[in-house]
């Protein structure tokens, strides 16, 4: 059977963090939980101020709840690079992805894997790489710029199918 596409690509740290930060920040549920902390953590601060009970406390909060911010933003990213650093350019980042009507095929230099599009639980597009996503947290970076023409479209149209 043959391709209707194929790509090659390796994934770079920038593509690998970028991907990092995009599955970290999808989390709606995380983001919840982070933004009542936050909010709860702002206003004990503020009525520390407000009533001058506590204000080394008060204190205390609002730098806990810039580092909490500062991690969420920024720790991902450094996070994502020691991972990348670590792992993936000891067992390389070159894939092949063949695209068939059903399925895609990855292989790697160390592992094949057939995946079905219906195995698939969302594919997100960006400004600079399509994810096809096989879990909330897993997934396949495929930069644009690697592309063939008509990709993008085929796997829009597989989205629009599957309800992804």
């Amino acid at each position: 059977m043959e391709p209707l596409y194929s790509v090659k690509t390796a994934l770079t740290e920038e593509e690998f963090v970028r991907f990092s930060r995009f599955v970290a920040h999808s989390n709606k549920k995380n983001m919840a939980i982070i933004i009542v902390c936050g909010l709860l953590i702002l206003a004990y601060a503020i009525n520390d101020f407000v009533t001058g009970t506590n204000v080394p406390r008060a204190v205390g909060f609002l730098v806990g709840m810039l580092v909490c911010v500062w991690l969420f933003t920024f720790g991902v990213g450094r996070t994502a690079k020691r991972y990348y650093r670590q792992y993936v350019v000891k067992e390389g980042s070159e894939q092949t992805i063949l695209f068939f009507d059903d399925h895609y095929e990855q292989s790697t230099s160390n592992a094949n894997a057939n995946i079905a599009y219906k195995q698939l639980t969302a594919i997100h597009f960006t400004k600079t790489n399509i994810y096809l996503m096989r879990s909330p947290r897993v997934g396949v970076v495929l930069p644009l710029a690697s592309c063939p023409q008509g990709l993008p479209e085929f796997l829009q149209d597989i989205k629009k199918q599957n309800n992804l």
